[in-house]
């Protein structure tokens, strides 16, 4: 069983028409409950994906707030340009760009935040010091992470399809795997040792449901933004295939007529530089 091939021009259609809606919204939601917007002041979206938060924070703060929306994915910065041409908010521009290095002078913006929920571990803590970087002193920085546990109804069963097709042998890289994300822990003191004060983290546990195997390894969400990096330490295409049928065996077997719930530990941390 092999996952489908997608070009950049169709995983940023596939990002804006399912992922962000199931995923990317979680955070942006925790965002405007947890975050006092400044009224004034140029504002950062690190990750920016296709635009869609960048711009109706700008439709929804008014002339006052400039919105600076960049992502590495440029076919998705063609769809976020395309909302705001239609919306025409005001003061808002995106600009392709990784965060290894962005191409804005030190202390630019007011407020920061950056969407890290899908972003590698490994890059996570050069991403947030190119962010403080950039922003004034005083200004606040928001971090999206989805935090260690997240998936852990997923791995309880990937351990369990391991033992039945007799691979325990990749056990320790499974145990990589899970514990590869930060800790609300680490990520905060993550925060601190970046120079920031003030230091908070907000969590909450939000379900994703699946009515079944098929449905869950056919999304749109999970196939095409973690199922490649969760199948990647098994040896070939073979392996992956017998593995993801027989997680679905398991999952089919063990809802006994119920959904699909997987949780993910949705966290914020916020600081002032």
């Amino acid at each position: 069983m092999q996952s489908i091939k997608h070009d950049a021009k169709e995983l940023a259609y596939i990002y804006d028409l399912y992922v962000a809606p199931m995923w990317r919204e979680i955070f942006d939601r925790m965002v405007d409950e947890e975050i006092e917007f400044p009224k004034e002041g140029k504002f950062l979206d690190a990750l920016c994906g296709t635009g869609g938060y960048a711009v109706d924070l700008s439709l929804r703060l008014g002339a006052k707030v400039a919105v600076v929306g960049v992502d590495p994915g440029e076919e998705k910065l063609v769809l976020a340009r395309g909302k705001a041409d239609i919306k025409k908010p005001n003061r808002t521009e995106f600009h392709a760009s990784s965060l290894k290095k962005l191409s804005f002078p030190v202390g630019e913006f007011d407020l920061v935040i950056g969407d890290f929920s899908m972003l590698p571990a490994a890059e996570i803590e050069d991403a947030l010091d190119e962010l403080v970087r950039v922003t004034k002193k005083g200004g606040t920085i928001v971090l999206k992470l989805a935090t260690q546990g997240s998936f852990g109804e997923f791995f309880s069963i990937y351990w369990e399809a391991l033992y039945d097709l007799d691979l325990v042998g990749h056990s320790p890289e499974l145990e990589r795997l899970i514990s590869e994300p930060l800790t609300v822990g680490n990520a905060e003191t993550m925060a601190l040792d970046a120079g920031l004060s003030k230091v908070r983290s907000v969590a909450k546990n939000e379900r994703l449901d699946f009515s079944n195997g098929d449905e869950f390894f056919g999304s749109p969400l999970i196939a095409s933004s973690f199922l490649d990096g969760w199948m990647a330490f098994l040896p070939d295409s073979e392996t992956r295939g017998k593995v993801q049928q027989q997680l679905g065996k398991i999952i089919d077997r063990e809802r006994q007529g119920s959904s699909f719930d997987v949780s993910v530990k949705a966290t914020l941390i916020v600081g002032q530089k």
